[in-house]
């Protein structure tokens, strides 16, 4: 069976945000159970070109979508591109991600197609009228109408279907589920290989760590976090905090943490390799995500797999109040700082870590590779 899936982003050519590496692993597994996998993504290289890592096909074609101005106007001529490209291959799923199935749609002749719309809620909750507007014309429309006519739909978990289903009016019998993976079986191998301790940084064995992976972005609410680490450094000296990431917010928190004179026990990290990421995890007491949505967290997943307890304000479908962490509302640094010190006041951190990696058993990408196909026979079967 020959499967091509299509993003925007991949890793790891395109760095690792949560969509570039669920793409990879997704793909990686695949593979492993005997499936032809092409990812075709974008390039900023004026022609297409072609690798293979770790069993997958890449084909990079132009231009380069990510990290340019009027990124969206760059992202329709990729799709376009990426159309003329597909409409003379021979295979027999396209699994797209985002809008990258519009053009292709279009075609009276076209293989069976997934959509996998991820992490659309930003653009379509955006209140600013020039922006929403913007959003609506480039965005929003295009994802209806790829939606409204492809022949499945794949959500990362029930908390998608309600929005989902409102926002685009769609039968619920075409949806199904693909939840975020972690690669358990590499990270259990990347952490037997200790390459980085607590020493390596300047951190003490008796200090309390926490850790938080994401882009410095507006919605992903660490300025609340550290507003939180803020409060839970007057209750805890020896606690420390890792921020892991970059973005366009990197200034105004850095300017945070200073106002707060926390310099000297937060440690900032930039595009950290992967399988240093996971000994960062591992080195940490307790996971933190501030996010302002409720979408699957890639690096809590992570975190949960390298045995941490989870702090989230969101996530219940693997965040167990009580169990392995506690779920918080969010922007309130107030119950966020209060979920961390009831870990650490009630000993809780090796208990509810040991709970995370029983819970994240069953978001294996094996699984979820295996689900994948069953979809795709599926589809195929129905022509």
């Amino acid at each position: 069976m020959k499967v091509i899936i299509t993003s925007r982003a991949v890793y790891p050519l395109h760095g690792y945000g949560g969509m570039e590496k669920y793409v990879y692993y997704l793909s990686k597994y695949l593979v492993k159970q005997g499936i032809n996998v092409e990812i075709v993504s974008s390039s900023d290289n004026k022609k297409r070109k072609e690798e293979v890592i770790d069993g997958i096909k890449y084909t990079i074609i132009p231009p380069q979508v990510n990290q340019r101005r009027l990124s969206h106007l760059w992202y329709h001529l990729f799709v376009i591109n990426l159309a003329k490209y597909l409409k003379k291959k021979e295979f027999a799923v396209l699994h797209s991600y985002g809008i990258t199935s519009y053009a292709y749609l279009h075609l009276k002749k076209r293989a069976s197609t997934i959509v996998q719309a991820f992490d659309f809620e930003p653009f379509i909750l955006e209140k600013k009228y020039l922006k929403a507007t913007y959003n609506e014309i480039f965005m929003k429309n295009p994802l209806r109408y790829c939606i409204t006519h492809c022949d499945a739909i794949a959500l990362y978990g029930e908390y998608q279907i309600d929005e989902i289903i409102k926002l685009f009016n769609i039968d619920r019998n075409r949806i199904f589920f693909l939840p975020v993976g972690v690669d358990i079986s590499s990270i259990i191998e990347t952490l037997e290989v200790k390459k980085l301790s607590r020493e390596n940084l300047g951190l003490k064995d008796k200090d309390f760590v926490l850790i938080s992976v994401n882009r410095f972005d507006s919605h992903k609410g660490i300025n609340y976090l550290v507003d939180a680490f803020n409060l839970i450094k007057q209750e805890i000296d020896n606690a420390k905090l890792i921020l892991i990431g970059a973005g366009s917010e990197e200034e105004r928190i850095k300017k945070q943490i200073e106002d707060y004179k926390l310099t000297d026990s937060v440690i900032h990290l930039k595009n950290v390799p992967e399988d240093l990421l996971y000994n960062y995890y591992a080195l940490s007491d307790i996971y933190v995500s501030p996010t302002l949505f409720g979408y699957f967290i890639t690096s809590v997943m992570e975190a949960m797999a390298c045995g941490l307890p989870i702090v989230s304000t969101g996530q219940e479908f693997i965040v167990e109040s009580g169990v392995n962490g506690y779920v918080v509302p969010k922007r309130n640094a107030k119950e966020m700082a209060e979920a961390v010190l009831k870990i650490y006041d009630g000993n809780k951190v090796k208990t509810m870590g040991n709970a995370s990696q029983q819970i994240i058993k069953k978001y294996d990408w094996n699984v979820i590779a295996k689900n994948a196909i069953k979809k795709y026979e599926k589809l195929i079967k129905e022509g």
